[in-house]
């Protein structure tokens, strides 16, 4: 059984489907005939709407210099899901002005996903009326429940249901509002109370966009410098500014502390491996039974844990950073991914050319996020029921991949991992990576039989290798639903 901590799906099934049934009238999402490419201004709606509400008043039209009417950008920072950006189309009417304070008379958003050109726009999800703007521009606009950023906008490709939607915000002079975001994510049972937003003038957005009142200052962070003595088993160093932990696994004949010479002497491959939500270091050892291989295999398997805090709990309900506009060392779990090579690469002498990453479920999207961010670096990569969140790169190196996921029922908190392996395997493809695709069709789950292809697809491929190690048919090691992507 994997230790990823699903069962609460069935809680949350009745929540869901009443949800569903609620909102189901009007939730039908749609590209929009006005829709824009990223950056682009919709000058014709700004207009309409900045004339009929900022020009002196006539007939029922009451003045404004509170804000400019029109279309926002309105980027919210999900903080517990790790900093994921959630970008919405806003568009609002409003009278009064930022000294005596007025109303934004209507307050409309739209999901919308900048993974795609042009920008995709759904009908509206929400909309709130007569919302008072106090003196000085502060307002609490309270959505009805509940909101739903249907498949097509959310960055795992599957509707998402947030209740108790609310923005506590200031309207700012230059046309611009922002503030705090609450809510609870209906799928994972998890309040956002600690998220931010930021709205700027549609077409004005930076990149990435600013989702908070005050843009935090980017840290960077250098990558360590001594490394630990390390050892079999756990192992803890300062990465990034954090206490982190991660399991070292060394080949058989080997002592606690080092591996025989014969052993060093081959410059042995290193093997990350990386647990999914709710799970852990031994939860993913065993669910795969990586370890067992090393009684016959000669390589290093490496398994970090996500960061957490002095209880033990993890920091992000994501686990690791794969969520995050952050693919350098401002990425506190990639400079991790460096050090630990780099450590592990000292004390064992290991093949710089022959560095594998594989992981399950969350760690199956940290591996394809990691295998992009670390393109120079990963030899081969194996990613189980992953996918990537942002729109897909292009890189210099076209490192193979073997994407497998559970088929049509492989979901987990709601979420279609199907849908992230129908899009990453044309999209890996397109770009010129050789990919080896295996659907099991038994869901959410990393199936026994994958573990020894898992290594046999990885143990092929060194750094910068330009083509193939495969034909079909493929060998007997691996299952019959497995083949070389086309």
């Amino acid at each position: 059984m994997l230790r990823f901590h699903f069962n609460t799906l069935r809680t949350l099934a009745g929540v869901v489907a009443t949800v569903a049934l609620a909102t189901a009238c009007g939730s039908t999402a749609a590209t929009t005939g006005d829709d824009a490419a990223a950056g682009t201004d919709d000058t014709s709606a700004d207009t309409t709407a900045d004339t009929a509400g900022d020009t002196a008043a006539s007939g029922d039209v009451a003045a404004n210099t509170l804000i400019s009417n029109g279309e926002y950008y309105l980027s919210v920072n999900v903080v517990p899901f790790g900093g994921l950006l959630l970008p919405f189309k806003a568009t609002l009417t409003a009278s009064g002005s930022l000294a005596d304070g007025g109303t934004l008379a209507t307050l409309e958003l739209r999901a919308i996903s900048d993974k795609t050109t042009p920008v995709y726009v759904s009908d509206p999800i929400g909309t709130v009326t007569n919302v008072a703007v106090a003196k000085g521009g502060t307002f609490t606009a309270e959505f009805p429940d509940p909101i739903l950023i249907p498949a097509q906008a959310a960055p795992t490709g599957s509707d998402v249901h947030v209740a108790n939607f609310k923005l506590i915000g200031t309207i700012s002079a230059g046309d611009t509002f922002c503030g705090d975001m609450s809510g609870t994510v209906v799928e994972f049972a998890k309040d956002v109370a600690t998220s931010t937003f930021k709205a700027v003038k549609w077409g004005t957005q930076s990149t990435p966009p600013e989702s908070a009142c005050t843009a935090a200052a980017v840290k960077h962070y250098p990558g360590i410098t001594t490394c630990p003595a390390l050892k079999a088993g756990v192992n803890t160093f300062t990465s990034a500014e954090r206490n982190r932990r991660f399991t070292v696994y060394l080949p058989e004949p080997s002592t606690a502390t080092g591996l025989p010479t014969e052993i060093t002497q081959q410059n042995l491959p290193i093997v990350l491996l990386y647990h999914g939500v709710g799970g852990d270091m031994p939860g993913i050892v065993a669910d795969t039974g990586f370890d067992a291989l090393l009684k016959t295999e000669q390589f290093i398997l490496v398994v970090p844990e996500s960061e957490r805090d002095t209880k033990g709990v993890a920091v992000s309900q994501t686990e690791w950073a794969y969520g995050v506009q952050a693919f350098g060392d401002d990425n506190a779990d990639l400079v991790f991914f460096d050090d630990m090579v780099k450590c592990v690469s000292e004390q064992y002498k290991t093949n710089a050319k022959r560095v594998y990453i594989t992981g399950m479920s969350g760690g199956g999207m940290m591996t394809v996020f990691t295998s992009f961010a670390r393109e120079k670096v990963i030899a081969a990569a194996a990613p189980f029921s992953g996918g990537y969140l942002f729109k897909y790169p292009t890189t210099s190196n076209k490192f193979p991949e073997m994407v497998t996921w559970g088929g049509p029922t492989d979901t987990a908190y709601s979420q279609n991992f199907n849908t992230l392996a129908l899009s990453l395997i044309p999209a890996l493809k397109s770009d010129g990576h050789f990919v080896i695709q295996c659907m099991h069709t038994t869901g959410h789950k990393w199936p026994a039989a994958m573990t020894a292809a898992d290594w046999t697809f990885l143990k092929n491929f060194t750094l910068g290798e330009a083509s193939p190690a495969f034909t079909e048919p493929l060998p007997a090691v691996f299952p019959s639903y497995c083949s070389i992507a086309k």
